[in-house]
């Protein structure tokens, strides 16, 4: 490791939830952050400020600049946009202002790294993770509900000049570097947010309701996953990860489902796709609860 990285300048692309959260935390480290969000986001913001309510963290409150396009080179860009919205959001930091840069996407799924790579190759993409329960109640104000938020990367991974661990260390948050490779990182992961989103989204409940609804759809979906992530060669526990969903918050509501009641589109490409055509015909549960929720959806 390159050591602490204070004062870098950091984009955070997407100023919702997982964005909105990290740019608090970062700028409050010290570090020169610059949020990336629509005409009204960045205008509420750059008036009001942007503030973090969190049982771990506090309440928190920070200015930061914000606006709609990057217009300076930064260090590390974070990614914290939904995967649907990941191609217009990019028109948001533009190539030449990346070069060098470390690109950090905190998306849901898998495929969204190699779209990075094509997209912007003049920057190391360096592919991370997030579980977290947040939430944006308005433009600018994030709650942080879970009580954890827990950062992933993988121990082998393309360098940049600032590396991103070296930046959330530096902001005390928690990152797990245990992961070998970037397909192990990624299908951790998925491997545990899959059933989760699916399982709640299906259900329309959160997740202490749903599992206790649908014990064996959960194992199914639990089980096709970790069958899945075994054609990327990421070996993944089933029985891990249900001993993992059982002791989740009975309260917990996964991001798709807060999605699906708020009549927004659906990450089920992200988090479903990469199951459905790993395992094109023996993912028979996965299929079914997705075709349900696509149906129930209107998509």
């Amino acid at each position: 490791m390159a050591g602490q990285q204070v004062g870098a300048r950091i984009g955070v692309l997407g100023a919702g939830a997982v964005g909105g959260m990290l740019a608090v935390l970062l700028a409050e480290a010290g570090h020169e952050v610059t949020v990336l969000g629509s005409e009204r986001t960045s205008t509420a913001i750059n008036v009001a400020g942007l503030s973090l309510r969190s049982g771990r963290y506090g309440e928190r409150q920070v200015r930061v600049s914000a606006r709609p396009y990057l217009t300076a080179p930064v260090d590390v860009l974070f990614v914290a946009v939904k995967a649907p919205d990941l191609l217009t959001a990019l028109d948001r930091a533009p190539a030449a202002l990346l070069t060098d840069a470390a690109v950090a996407p905190l998306l849901n799924g898998t495929d969204h790294v190699a779209l990075l790579r094509a997209a912007r190759p003049q920057a190391a993409v360096v592919p991370m993770t997030v579980s977290v329960e947040a939430t944006r109640v308005a433009p600018g104000v994030i709650e942080h509900l879970s009580p954890f938020a827990e950062y992933g990367i993988a121990a082998e991974r393309e360098r940049a000049r600032v590396d991103p661990e070296d930046v959330l260390r530096s902001a005390g948050l928690d990152v797990d570097a245990s992961a070998p490779d970037e397909a192990v990182l990624l299908w951790r992961k998925l491997s545990f947010l899959a059933p989760l989103a699916l399982i709640t989204t299906h259900a329309r409940q959160p997740i202490g309701p749903a599992r206790d609804a649908h014990p064996d759809l959960l194992e199914g979906l639990v089980a096709e996953t970790a069958a899945a992530a075994a054609t990327a060669g990421a070996e993944i526990d089933p029985a891990a990860v249900a001993k993992r969903i059982a002791g989740l918050p009975e309260g917990m509501r996964s991001s798709m489902l807060k999605d699906a009641v708020a009549g927004a589109t659906l990450e089920l490409d992200a988090i479903a796709g990469p199951i459905l055509r790993a395992l094109p015909d023996a993912a028979p549960v996965t299929r079914k609860v997705v075709a349900e929720i696509a149906e129930a959806a209107g998509s």
